[in-house]
């Protein structure tokens, strides 16, 4: 029954956003009633949905070849783009996009909704971190134009390091398989095998740099041997710094581009970036040991899975040699 509801759902999710986004880009260009799109209305719809059309047959393509991350990465665009496409209709219909002139207008639309807009854009910010495959640099610079900038910092952190903590509680509690069928096996693969043997330093470097896919990490630091504490304590600080720094950098906004204070800001945090990755690199052992014994009530127990190995092989030992008298010292 299981089984028979997933194939159900695999096929209708992508059927349904397919006939979604098609439908409504021809809605969407038809309630356009001034500027470039309504006067070439007929022309970018044709375009639009060749593009469409073509990308989803792209998509198919995939599927049948069963390259599961390409496919998953672009059934996750097309599921985006039906919500966006459903939402500026509605916005058209409601007459709210129209009122929507300037950056200004915006924020008191968003703050008329009370706590709602707030709400719906942390669930967003912790989904694109275990569900969504959207980069977070993405997203938080959308809340630094959709909020002020204290605010997209704060709403953008809540949600990332929830999202943070579900991807490391699926790696750990519900295991390997629903990491796997997430974030993909080859890529899961690919992170577990570089951070082998030195799981903690090299991922506390990788989620300070934002050059790394913090997510997929969330994930492999769940089946690594990376504590609950620890990890806690990391992406509070790590997850803070990477957030702020693009929450406050976002168009220059508070630090601006085109002064030579803020060109000196901006050469001080790269520096400082680079400074904290050598050092990490150079003295993560000496890093981790103190950040252990910092926050750690106990000396950390060692891996279960070869804890659990080593009984099962003592106890196999011990039935062979009661099959076997012969192996027991005399």
């Amino acid at each position: 029954m299981k089984q028979t509801i997933q194939k159900i759902g695999g096929v209708l999710v992508p059927f349904l956003c397919s006939l979604a986004v098609i439908v409504f880009t021809v809605l969407c260009m038809k309630n356009f009633r001034e500027g470039f799109l309504a006067e070439h209305a007929a022309v970018i719809t044709s375009v639009a949905v060749s593009i469409e059309c073509i990308y989803i047959g792209v998509s198919i393509v995939f599927l049948l070849r069963k390259s599961q991350v390409i496919y998953k990465l672009m059934l996750t665009g097309l599921v985006l783009a039906a919500i966006l496409l459903v939402g500026l209709y509605v916005l058209q219909v409601t007459g709210i996009l129209y009122k929507i002139r300037s950056r200004e207008a915006l924020l008191e639309l968003i703050d008329s909704t009370g706590v709602w807009g707030p709400v719906v854009f942390i669930v967003l910010q912790a989904l694109q971190v275990f569900l969504l495959p959207i980069p977070g640099t993405l997203t938080v610079g959308v809340g630094a134009f959709l909020f002020r900038p204290l605010e997209a910092f704060l709403y953008s952190f809540a949600g990332i390091f929830i999202g943070s903590m579900v991807g490391f509680w699926i790696g750990r509690v519900v295991g390997y398989k629903a990491a796997a069928w997430l974030v993909g096996k080859e890529s899961l693969d690919k992170w577990l095998e570089k951070i082998k043997g030195q799981d903690r330093r090299l991922l506390t470097a990788m989620f300070l740099l934002p050059i790394f896919p913090d997510d997929v990490l969330c994930f492999v630091a769940g089946l690594s041997t990376m504590t609950w504490r620890y990890f806690i304590i990391m992406q509070v600080i790590s997850r803070a710094l990477s957030v702020a720094f693009t929450s406050f950098s976002v168009g220059g906004m508070t630090i601006p581009y085109n002064t030579w204070w803020g060109i000196l800001c901006w050469i001080a945090i790269g520096a400082a970036i680079i400074g904290i990755f050598i050092l990490i690199y150079k003295k993560g052992d000496k890093i981790e040991a103190w950040f252990l014994k910092k926050f750690s009530k106990k000396k950390e127990a060692p891996d279960c899975a070869a804890a659990q190995e080593d009984a099962q092989k003592d106890s196999q030992e011990e039935v062979q040699k009661e099959k076997d008298p012969s192996q027991t010292d005399r």
